[in-house]
């Protein structure tokens, strides 16, 4: 039985008094509630379900999966898990809960593969928290309906427009504490949001295998050299020469008439010339 059945990909989860309840409501709950469970879980245990790359050395291989539980309580993290409910909401109506969950494995992922290969490069930072996720969400979301009026507060502004200015400012202070892991998975994330979201509406497409087998063959089919190029094949008899043959075999020469003989002898000028 499929944990994602198509004939659902877009109905909700279940129904909470006559309210439709989504993915991205129960990932949002989660959200919430990591912060109860990092707080009783204090800092020494906390860092055994973050992710580093000394971490990853040690074989702690669930941390990529479990670094997005640990949140301390914050008030921007609420706001977070609130944006994670509504704009994740519509982005997996939008495309369906099999390919909303894609996505979040693939945002999942990213941070720890950025961090990673910041670990070869000589950095021990890690990385822990669902506000990378969130941000890759709102992302997604604004590159889905970029001209949706979003209201803040006393103004409302398109959703491109948020999403450059929260996408601005996150990178200045990063760049201000010249913190360039900061940086990069902020980009990691914004850039995999963008283009899944680009790839699910076509225009985006993944590159195609080349087909070695018909490059091995290839060669076979084509002249070696220039001067066979300019070799002219030798013209197929037409079904009137045949016919003549035919009548040559069964009646000899004497039988055929003037016409008869001049259409062989053309069809055996041809055949030489195509030779020469």
């Amino acid at each position: 039985m499929s944990w994602l059945p198509e004939s659902k990909d877009h109905l909700p989860l279940t129904w909470w008094k006559s309210q439709p309840i989504y993915l991205s409501a129960i990932l949002a709950l989660i959200g919430v509630a990591s912060m109860i469970a990092t707080v009783i879980l204090g800092p020494e245990t906390a860092s055994y379900f973050i992710f580093s790359y000394p971490g990853l050395l040690e074989l702690r291989l669930w941390t990529p999966l479990t670094y997005v539980l640990i949140n301390w309580p914050s008030l921007w993290l609420l706001i977070g898990c609130f944006m994670l409910w509504r704009f994740g909401e519509a982005v997996e109506r939008h495309l369906g809960r099999s390919s909303f969950v894609r996505m979040l494995v693939i945002l999942l992922l990213v941070s720890p593969l950025l961090v990673t290969i910041a670990g070869l490069l000589g950095s021990q930072r890690g990385c822990s928290g669902i506000t990378a996720l969130e941000f890759g969400v709102f992302i997604a979301f604004a590159t889905l309906y970029p001209r949706v009026q979003i209201s803040m507060i006393l103004f409302s502004l398109e959703a491109w427009i948020y999403a450059t200015v929260f996408v601005g400012v996150a990178a200045l202070s990063a760049l201000a504490a010249r913190d360039w892991i900061s940086l990069m998975t902020l980009m990691g994330q914004v850039g995999t949001a963008y283009a899944y979201i680009r790839y699910e509406q076509g225009a985006l497409t993944l590159p195609a295998m080349p087909d070695f087998s018909a490059k091995r063959t290839e060669p076979t089919s084509r002249p070696r050299s220039s001067s066979t190029t300019t070799t002219a094949k030798p013209k197929k008899r037409s079904p009137a020469v045949d016919d003549i043959l035919d009548k040559i075999s069964r009646e000899g020469m004497q039988s055929l008439s003037a016409e008869e003989r001049r259409i062989l002898d053309q069809a055996s000028d041809d055949l030489q010339n195509g030779r020469r």
